[in-house]
């Protein structure tokens, strides 16, 4: 017997995607019908987690998730985003009967569907939020403060599309409610140790875990992943542009380059900025992608720019990190991450061989029933959520 209908309205980007699929999957597999909205790329997957895939109808570009670096535009995009989309979707919804709606936490257009078909709302976030009190706040100030006003261009055009969804009867379309939005139950992806200032977040949020390491994933390494230890080199499928750092782990890592002794393979995913053509030491391995479980498994450190995906799966293998992060919210979960001893924040390049020596060495010394505790997931508290959810919409 089906438990009921439940939409979910993710952000076309795998961070976010990966993020919620373990979620999404586990609802499918209790019963529910999982219908998910996201771009073609990701059919496959969320396929392969037991979900109906159904597409976006976006009138402009897809979302460029690179535009997290230039907040104001970002949030003028999904101001956009969602006028353009809000009354295909509520159609279908509408069709749908859902009895609750789940929306990426930047995904405007599916709170707005949520409210106006009068079910119960989940947010969930991929990011560490901010919440009530302004908790964590300050975490991406320091990050995104540099180049906010470069961008105040944007604010007229976002004004006027506030108007226009003003006229529907929507509220709560500030700065802080489009980017961090939140529903009725607010399910963050990962542990409540992890968020900073966590322990001020009240009854409406449940931190679920870090749910992206037990998704179901679809991907396939074209390369027979090399023997022995290896250091794995990943900046992300968005913020993944460092010439710099790619010509210094050719120098320091690289067979052959000017600390030849380095005695480990490397696998890069990406190409960081550089041409296909470049040419690599022998001991190094680079693909546009790679299945990033196999490699965590062999690796004894993870060059990262700190998604949270990213360093969580890091963790479940028990790799610790040498942090790159590119952007202010992969800042605050670098800075989390160094903070609970299971990474560092490489401050300088030129010396990238010694920082990523120092660690490696993190590994004698982490504490690990706090690892254990930040890899905890509790799925049964977030199924009990939903049942409930059904008898309210009902």
């Amino acid at each position: 017997m089906s438990e009921g209908t439940i939409i979910l309205y993710g952000i076309p980007a795998y961070g976010h995607i990966h993020a919620n699929l373990h979620l999404a999957g586990s609802l499918a597999a209790a019963g529910f019908r999982v219908i998910y909205y996201a771009t073609e790329p990701f059919r496959p997957v969320i396929e392969a987690n037991g979900c109906v895939y159904r597409p976006y109808s976006f009138r402009s570009d897809p979302p460029d998730l690179s535009d997290g670096k230039r907040i104001l535009k970002l949030y003028r995009l999904l101001l956009q985003y969602t006028v353009e989309m809000l009354p295909g979707l509520m159609e279908d919804a509408r069709r749908d009967t859902p009895c609750a709606v789940i929306f990426d936490s930047l995904a405007l257009w599916g709170r707005i569907v949520g409210r106006l078909l009068h079910v119960p709302v989940f947010s969930f976030y991929s990011i560490a939020a901010i919440g009530p009190g302004g908790a964590g706040l300050w975490c991406y100030v320091s990050g995104f403060a540099g180049g906010f006003l470069r961008y105040a261009g944007e604010l007229p055009r976002a004004f006027a599309l506030r108007r226009v969804l003003w006229k529907v009867g929507v509220r709560e379309l500030g700065l802080l409610s489009v980017l961090m939005g939140t529903g009725d139950y607010n399910l963050m992806g990962y542990a409540r140790r992890f968020q900073p200032g966590g322990a001020r977040f009240g009854k409406s949020y449940y931190f679920l875990g870090p749910l992206a390491v037990y998704r179901t994933a679809v991907e396939e390494n074209d390369f027979t992943c090399p023997a022995g230890p290896l250091v794995y080199v990943s900046l992300g499928t968005i913020f993944n542009e460092n010439r710099k750092l790619f010509r210094e782990i050719v120098r320091q890592f690289g067979a052959g380059g000017q600390e030849s002794d380095f005695p480990y393979r490397v696998v890069i995913a990406g190409t960081m900025g550089m041409t296909e053509t470049e040419p690599l030491p022998e001991n190094i391995i680079m693909r546009p992608f790679v299945k990033q479980a196999e490699i965590m498994e062999r690796a004894a450190l993870f060059v990262t720019a700190g998604g949270m995906n990213s360093i969580h799966e890091a963790l479940y293998y028990r790799v610790p990190c040498l942090l790159v992060p590119g952007q202010g919210e992969q800042r605050v979960n670098a800075m989390r991450f160094e903070t609970l001893g299971f990474g560092r924040i490489l401050r300088n390049v030129s010396a990238l061989r010694r920082e990523a020596e120092q660690a490696m060495r993190l590994r004698r010394s982490w504490r690990e029933p706090l690892r254990e505790e930040l890899l905890a997931v509790h799925m049964e508290e977030a199924l009990t959520l939903f049942r409930g959810s059904r008898r309210d919409a009902g």
